[in-house]
């Protein structure tokens, strides 16, 4: 009975995790929370796209940023004779991927930041937390 357990209830565990939101993107969105519009505007500039969420009376400013990374990867291998010897070549080398990534800013009737959240690509590379206030 134990054996069966078990098993199961790490599928369900590693399902429910699966499903959370990231860290990042909660501690950005709190950090955001019930800042004004121009604050947004001002550190991400004007908005690539505006929707609007007419259930919950938000306006959604998406912005759109390019992103790429490098990653180390095994490019090849060779494995067969070479002067005399039987010899295993593996060749590695940096890949470069590029993605993009959505930032979805929802601001309610007050004009302030409701919600704050990324989407799609590679988004670790891009800052959503707000600038320090000077």
């Amino acid at each position: 009975m134990k054996r069966m357990f078990a098993p199961a209830m790490m599928m369900a565990l590693l399902g429910a995790c699966s499903s959370m939101p990231n860290m990042p993107d909660m501690l950005a969105s709190s950090a955001w929370e019930g800042r004004p519009v121009t604050e947004a505007i001002d550190q991400f500039g004007s908005p690539d796209r505006i929707d609007s969420l007419v259930d919950k009376q938000w306006v959604v400013l998406v912005y759109y940023k390019s992103t790429s990374y490098k990653r180390r990867e095994a490019l090849g291998t060779y494995t067969g004779p070479q002067n005399g010897q039987l010899v295993h070549v593996e060749s590695w080398g940096d890949v470069t991927y590029d993605s993009g990534c959505e930032i979805h800013v929802a601001i309610n009737r007050a004009r302030q930041v409701s919600k704050v959240s990324t989407k799609g690509g590679y988004c670790g590379s891009v800052d959503v937390k707000p600038q320090k206030r000077t």
